[in-house]
């Protein structure tokens, strides 16, 4: 039992004497492997950024005009039949023109005619002309024929700016001049529109 109180003793003198280090005990570090802890309470909102830079303008789509005549009865057989005016306000955007009234040619099997919008004098080339062709074959004998008629089309590539429209009658390409006449005795009109870009161009 002695014995047995000393050995204890001795083993407790042991520790304290490998503990003991200049005149200090050392202090043993236990490290744990670091826990994710809960969320914490959403934050309060930050400031506001700086203001963005400004945007281009969004093209419009209200920008149409329509010149109507009634009773015009136009009976040149080349020139200008119609005319207006029209001021296109951006660059990307594409011009809607469309001519809707009668449209006469008189002639022989084999006779011809051409209706056609021109541009400030020029012809559409983007992606390709605006016209109607009237011709008449197969009946064997002089035809007067005079059909209420719609040309219609887009043009692209033309930048902002003023424009005059016309609608003209001519010659078919290959062919001669041929009696032809353009609003008899009726209502016809030529409708502007100014379109956004196409999202399929």
């Amino acid at each position: 039992m002695v014995l047995q109180r000393c050995l204890t003793l001795l083993l407790i003198s042991l520790s304290l004497l490998l503990g003991y280090s200049d005149g200090f005990f050392k202090q043993t570090e236990v490290t744990k492997p670091c826990e994710e802890g809960m969320p914490g309470p959403p934050g309060p909102p930050g400031q506001p950024g700086p203001p963005g830079e400004e945007g281009d303008a969004a093209p419009v789509t209200t920008n149409w005009r329509q010149c109507a005549s009634w009773g015009l009865n136009d009976g040149r057989d080349s020139g200008v039949t119609l005319s207006c005016s029209f001021t296109k306000e951006f660059d990307d955007t594409s011009l809607f023109v469309k001519f809707m009234g009668d449209m006469r040619l008189y002639g022989n099997d084999g006779s011809c005619g051409r209706w056609y919008f021109t541009f400030n004098g020029a012809e559409c080339s983007n992606p390709y002309k605006i016209e109607g062709v009237v011709y008449t074959g197969g009946m064997g004998t002089t035809v007067n024929l005079h059909r209420p008629r719609v040309v219609n089309g887009f043009c692209n590539g033309l930048s902002a700016g003023s424009y005059t429209i016309n609608f003209n009658v001519g010659n078919c390409n290959g062919y001669g001049s041929y009696d032809r006449y353009t609003c008899y005795i009726s209502a016809c009109r030529i409708i502007i529109e100014e379109y956004p870009p196409s999202p399929y161009d």
